[in-house]
């Protein structure tokens, strides 16, 4: 049974790491650390429950862990309560989604911890290991261990550290995941899926941690893409999303011996997709402004399969505060993307909005008032701003009281609510 007393921690880091030592308390590639301190070594964990926390892509990491998980022999089980493995797939784009997510690991401090199986594991996975590494031990001490995004596939060899030894077991810091983690064969659903393409950002957003928690940008292989479609297609799949940070802005690694032709860009890849037999319909998101173009509004038009839906953030109808949130885009060259979209596609469109960043004055959050009210969005997913350690903004002073960005906030939450039933 689990001690709650405060314990030593260790970890292990993977190859293309960036040189930390490799730490004791983590069985990784078949070997075993010589420190481990056994306490359930005939006690194997054979149920898991993963709770979810943010965007597509933690939906489709999940997917991926559980696969990971399930070709090892474990079982996954609808209820924590029924688990002996707890995974918590995290959020850090927000301190509300960190919050949310403490909160829900609390719950569980009065459970006991021991299982018919063995001890109690609680994993912290994602972005919030990503971003507090070890910081996440002092903030919980239910946490065994932490794992990255890109450090998913140590996962089973964290849990079976985490069955031997009091130790805390950590992962993180990866620059690429492994590629064999996306050809895990599990889906939440039997007809749709999530397809990660791209990883990681470089628009380094002033406010944002995707950098930080995911990396720097990476595209995967269109082979390897194409080949995990075509699986899914022939499990009955139907209907796909391709995701990225910044999915617009994918590129094909070099050419390889078995593919000796030129980098693939993102409409090509578009193209492909849509050849891709018994597949019925896919899309795409996110989309950064500065990388949208005509030729991809003529491709969305064209292919039959590609899906009339754009998800384009403009974050700020301001000039100036685009400048402060490095968004690399005007609210003119922004406002010319949407006519050329309307005028080729003349589809649906959604957007993200931060109300309330330092410095807004009340002439800046009416220019995205006004913006709002021109293109007349059929979504809008606004959002009040939230300091992130470590990015550029967080050196801006947080000027916008509280109180004030929730007033902002309801006006254009209000106002896209009446754009959207005029849309409707």
């Amino acid at each position: 049974m689990k001690t709650n007393k405060k314990k030593k921690l260790s970890g292990c880091k993977d190859k293309g790491s960036s040189g930390r030592k490799k730490l004791s308390g983590c069985k990784r590639a078949g070997k075993t650390s010589a420190n481990f301190s056994p306490r359930s070594a005939d006690m194997t964990p054979k149920t898991f429950f993963i709770k979810t926390f943010g965007c597509q892509m933690n939906v489709r990491d999940s997917e991926l862990i559980a696969g990971n998980l399930l070709s090892k022999g474990y079982k996954i089980v609808d209820s924590p309560e029924e688990a002996d493995v707890l995974l918590f797939n995290t959020c850090s784009v927000r301190q509300h989604a960190e919050d949310k997510t403490w909160s829900e690991i609390g719950r569980y401090k009065s459970r006991p911890r021991s299982t018919v199986h063995g001890p109690l594991i609680i994993g912290l996975v994602g972005c919030m290991a990503e971003y507090h590494k070890y910081g996440a031990f002092k903030k919980s001490e239910y946490i065994d261990f932490v794992c990255g995004p890109n450090n998913i596939a140590a996962i089973p060899f964290l849990i079976e550290a985490a069955k031997k030894t009091d130790n805390k077991g950590m992962a993180v810091g990866q620059r690429q995941r492994d590629e064999f983690i996306y050809n895990t064969n599990f889906q939440n659903t039997a007809d749709k899926s999530f397809i990660v393409i791209t990883e990681g950002c470089n628009n380094f957003c002033s406010y944002c941690v995707v950098p930080l928690v995911r990396g720097i940008e990476r595209s995967r292989h269109h082979e390897d893409i194409l080949k995990e479609i075509k699986d899914l297609v022939s499990k009955g799949i139907k209907e796909i999303t391709l995701l990225g940070q910044n999915v617009n802005s994918y590129i094909s690694p070099q050419s390889t011996v078995h593919s000796p032709q030129s980098k693939v860009t993102f409409i090509e890849l578009l193209k492909m997709v849509n050849e891709v037999e018994g597949l019925e319909s896919f899309t795409f998101m996110t989309s950064h402004p500065k990388d949208a173009s005509t030729e991809l509004f003529k491709a969305m038009a064209r292919l039959d399969k590609c899906a009339k839906y754009l998800h384009l953030p403009i974050q700020s109808g301001s000039d100036r505060i685009l400048k402060l949130m490095n968004r690399k885009y005007t609210a003119k060259e922004f406002l010319n993307n949407i006519d050329e979209y309307k005028k080729i596609v003349n589809a649906k469109l959604s957007t993200d909005i931060i109300v309330g960043f330092p410095t807004e004055s009340k002439k800046d959050f009416l220019a995205t008032k006004k913006l709002l009210e021109m293109v007349k969005f059929d979504n809008a997913y606004i959002f009040k701003y939230s300091v992130r350690a470590h990015t550029q903004a967080a050196t801006l002073k947080d000027d916008v009281s509280l109180k004030e960005k929730q007033r902002r906030h309801k006006i254009l939450l209000d106002l896209q609510r009446k754009n959207s039933k005029i849309k409707k």
